[in-house]
């Protein structure tokens, strides 16, 4: 019997807010007749589902924004869908953001009360716990000390104690317990093994992957609002530390070259973007995933029939993988002042490993250089997907025959 499940939730939110009422309805009433703009959308979370059994236990890892805290909103029901259905069975006590539901003029006596009874306890339910919640917070000495006094690490020692003992069915924990000693957390992993153990479900948002493998069977890996896997805590785990290395060592490269540019300076590449095949900015790709590189350029002077050259490099091997170049009809007969480019590599199959893009802006005859951008941008391709063994001589130095788009801007 299932404690969890997520059938295709996608969750959005408005960018930005409305300053002034004045504004906000001259907005409304523009919109409502066909004009003016509604304000930016972002997608928390795009066609999501999963189930988790009952006595289950759930991490989540993924970067910052990738939509952790945003599947346990809407699990305590602090929010809600967009799309989608959200099943939840039982009693849910979740523990987002530190000190929520805590008074900072009462005591911690008092408040241990005050967050019983939000948590849907009794009085006399509290009574009856109040001496294991202390001690397991270990602030027998301060707790008839207002906890504007407390430290972050009292904080959420006692707001976690108060849930413990709460007896929850799902028990939601975000990154409260970074904040806790190591002694704590070992206590609150042993505590959350307790209600496993006890056949309670436990989801586990954490970025210390030590504690989601001493707790979690599953783990959950969310990129961008999507699920990039989800499976044994083991395999995700591993998958997902491939690409934190994977990254890193993007990172540094691209820190460590130097920016080579040459060319006679006609024109210009002013700003180089990649693109998944959603049309979202990303440097990570899956094997066999289409990458559009979007350029924007600046000829100083007209220049006829220019060639725009792609070409993704691999800076460890020091080879080009593949190269491409606009042809005549893909671009004005003559361009000046500001414009943009798009090239498409339709499913290279590049191994897993990063690459670089090298960009050029050449003459008709493919001899003239006016721009020579070596280090435009850098990119992963990401190990641990299905055809992840694609076939591709990036470290082999062969040239690659890939399918490409340009498209003028």
């Amino acid at each position: 019997m299932f404690a969890i499940r997520f059938e295709d939730v996608s969750k959005v939110y408005r960018i930005g807010r409305q300053r002034h009422f004045t504004t906000a309805f001259a907005n409304l009433a523009g919109r409502l007749v066909g004009k003016g703009a509604a304000r930016p959308r972002h997608w928390a979370l795009e066609d999501v589902s999963f189930d988790l059994e009952q006595g289950g236990s759930l991490g989540m890892v993924g970067a910052n924004g990738a939509g952790k805290t945003t599947i346990l909103k809407l699990l305590s029901q602090v929010t809600w869908p967009t799309r989608g259905r959200v099943l939840v069975r039982g009693k849910v006590i979740s523990l987002i953001e530190l000190g929520a539901g805590f008074h900072a003029e009462l005591t911690g006596r008092e408040n241990i009360f005050l967050h019983g009874a939000i948590l849907g306890l009794s009085r006399k339910q509290v009574g009856h716990r109040l001496d294991e919640i202390v001690a397991f917070a270990g602030i027998e000495k301060f707790v008839d000390t207002p906890v504007k006094w407390y430290s972050s690490g009292m904080y959420a020692r006692l707001g976690f104690s108060v849930a413990a003992f709460g007896d929850p069915d799902v028990l939601l924990v975000d990154e409260v317990l970074a904040v806790g000693d190591t002694a704590f957390q070992r206590k609150a992993v042993d505590k959350m093994r307790e209600f496993v153990r006890g056949g309670k479900t436990v989801v586990l948002v954490s970025h210390d992957l030590a504690n989601v493998r001493g707790l979690c069977r599953q783990v959950l890996w969310l990129e961008q609002g999507r699920i990039r896997a989800l499976g044994e805590t083991e395999a995700v785990v591993a998958q997902y530390l491939d690409d934190v290395n994977l990254r890193a060592s993007a990172e540094q490269s691209a820190r460590d070259r130097t920016e080579t540019r040459g060319g006679s300076g006609d024109a210009r590449f002013a700003q180089v973007s990649l693109l998944d095949e959603a049309g979202h900015p990303t440097d990570l790709f899956r094997p066999g995933q289409s990458i559009t590189v979007r350029a924007e350029y600046r000829a100083f002077r007209p220049l006829e029939r220019p060639v725009f050259r792609f070409a993704i490099t691999s800076p460890r091997h020091a080879v080009t993988v593949c190269a491409v170049d606009s042809r005549p009809e893909d671009v004005p007969m003559v361009v000046d002042g500001s414009g943009g480019v798009e090239c498409t590599f339709e499913a290279p199959p590049l191994r897993p490993g990063h690459y670089s893009l090298a960009l050029s802006i050449l003459g008709a005859d493919r001899i003239a250089l006016y721009d020579a951008l070596a280090a435009a941008g850098d990119f992963v391709i990401s190990a641990g997907h299905p055809g992840s063994d694609a076939a591709g001589a990036a470290t082999l130095g062969d040239i690659l025959e890939v399918t490409t788009r340009f498209r003028h801007q």
